[in-house]
């Protein structure tokens, strides 16, 4: 637990950074565009991942896994190398057939957003994140998750400044605002995977020198006490003699393990398509505007969701933690699971705490962070965040979870689940609302959606990763325990809200204390087993 526990505090520490820069680029961006433009933007960011995400998907874990299983190998410089040049050519030739042609999905906003966005600049940002997704996966696995943190930073300070420049008093820029995102799109991914490249460069060591990456750098944790034998190091198998610390790694074990994830992400990625097609075609047949469809549209993804997802901040860095620890300890069952019971039980305290922050404070968020949706002329303008409030309790679970069977070289059944629950989500949009009902029950079915979504997959996840790895589900730690959480939250909540008053230093003290306690709770439900006591001679 101790090397999950310290990439963990690395990558928690880098994403709470990264997490603050985004929350001051949404600042920045609701002050740049209304709900309508950026509810455009948001469509022409579902394309995007959409051409990104199904190379990309499984690449950083695979290569994560092949690293930790064959750190110091001479051969592992070059099969990186080779991933990555793979990864930017699958990437980029079948998006750069689809922009280059100007195709988009068919629906209300799609012919809008061709001509605000210009979409052909999406291509360069595509090849240079595919590349920098390979190098972030070889150094997660070897342990030196200090180079993605700087990597991410670097470039979420590029693309927070030149935004904050933009929408300074008096500057007027030269190109429209979504011609100006899409081109920061491209400035970021290119600092981002020159930041990487360099950190990659730097600590490589030359082909056949029998050395592992990174020793004796910036970034790299010193070896573990007790000499060659203790340590995450003693747990790899041990490669032939003269070629390193691990068996020797190949391209096609790269594939071989990315390969389903691949798979996933394309369905997945048609689903993203439909979804952002579907949601503003059946809100038009409710009776609502296209501008209005798009301002939905824009706030659920644009605002209700990364507001969800800003607890990922931890749980995703437990995530990406808790795959190469799996690989090492899939030979200890006893360790294996004892590390599934603790990660699970976190992630489902930091649900419940971020259910009830949703829930209480969600409005205030939406005002803070996109002023121009509390005053919307559509159903539920500022509220969304509300309706998917729920989805919390199991989101990063589901995280945890899928990473779990990642771990063990089994994605085919995350695989099959986040379809299911993909297929669930577009379905729960495509039934559940009628022409001519009411838009606000329209928007709520769509939030409904997104939550129905959350559950399939968590509770889906959750259940391969006990079974494939003989876990027992912990009463105690993942219900009793979760619900003491979320009771004593409300409590302080309740309790310190009237006497610290509703101001923001009140509130920051209120739920700085909610959280303590959430988090000794947590605590208490992920501690270690403790020994069985030696019984008294008779």
């Amino acid at each position: 637990m101790g090397g999950i526990l310290r990439s963990t505090l690395w990558l928690t520490a880098g994403n709470l950074a990264n997490r603050i820069l985004g929350l001051l680029y949404r600042l920045l961006l609701g002050r740049l565009l209304d709900p309508a433009r950026l509810g455009l933007f948001q469509l022409a960011m579902s394309l995007y991942f959409s051409l990104l995400t199904p190379v990309v998907a499984g690449l950083p874990d695979a290569v994560a896994r092949v690293t930790a299983r064959s750190a110091g190998h001479p051969a592992l410089p070059r099969v990186i190398t080779r991933t990555a040049a793979l990864a930017v050519a699958g990437v980029a030739l079948p998006a750069a057939w689809l922009l280059l042609t100007g195709w988009t999905p068919p629906g209300p906003g799609w012919v809008e957003a061709r001509q605000a966005v210009p979409l052909v600049l999406l291509l360069p940002a595509i090849a240079l994140a595919a590349a920098s997704a390979v190098l972030r996966g070889q150094f997660l696995g070897d342990g030196r998750s200090a180079w993605i943190v700087i990597a991410q930073l670097v470039e979420q300070v590029v693309r927070v400044g030149a935004l904050a420049l933009a929408v300074h008093p008096g500057v007027r820029l030269p190109w429209p605002p979504l011609v100006f995102l899409t081109g920061l799109l491209v400035a970021g991914e290119a600092v981002g995977f020159l930041s990487t490249w360099l950190a990659y460069r730097s600590v490589a060591p030359p082909a056949g020198s029998g050395s592992p990456p990174g020793r004796g750098t910036v970034g790299q944790p010193p070896p573990p006490a007790g000499g060659p034998g203790h340590g995450a190091a003693a747990m790899r198998p041990a490669g032939p003699p003269g070629q390193g610390g691990g068996p020797a790694p190949s391209l096609g074990e790269v594939l071989a393990l990315a390969g389903p994830a691949t798979v996933e992400r394309i369905l997945l990625s048609a689903a993203r398509l439909l979804e952002a097609t579907l949601i503003p075609t059946r809100l038009v047949q409710t009776g609502l505007t296209v501008t209005q469809a798009l301002a939905v549209y824009g706030e659920l993804g644009g605002l209700a969701a990364p507001l969800l997802l800003l607890p990922t901040v931890f749980s995703g860095a437990l995530a990406a933690a808790i795959v190469p620890a799996v690989a090492q300890a899939e030979h200890d069952p006893r360790r294996l699971r004892d590390q599934v019971r603790r990660v699970v039980a976190v992630a489902l305290h930091l649900g419940v705490l971020a259910a009830v922050l949703f829930a209480r404070e969600g409005t205030a968020l939406a005002a803070l962070l996109f002023p121009g949706a509390a005053g919307g002329d559509y159903p539920g303008a500022g509220r969304l965040i509300h309706w998917i409030a729920p989805a919390a309790l199991l989101l990063y679970a589901d995280q945890v979870a899928a990473a779990v069977m990642r771990g063990l070289g089994r994605p085919l059944e995350p695989m099959v689940v986040d379809l299911a629950s993909a297929g669930v989500r577009i379905a729960v949009i495509a039934w559940g609302i009628r022409p001519g009902m009411p838009p606000d029950a329209a928007v709520r079915v769509v939030c409904l959606s997104l939550v129905a979504d959350v559950v399939v997959a968590g509770g889906g996840n959750l259940a391969c990763a006990l079974w494939r790895t003989g876990t027992a589900p912990d009463l105690v730690g993942w219900v009793v325990l979760p619900a003491c959480a979320g009771l004593a939250a409300l409590g302080i909540l309740d309790g310190l809200a009237p006497l610290l008053g509703s101001g923001l230093a009140g509130r920051l003290l209120s739920w700085s204390a909610a959280g303590a306690a959430v988090a000794a709770i947590a605590w208490v439900a992920a501690a270690p087993p403790r020994p069985p006591r030696t019984a008294l001679p008779s």
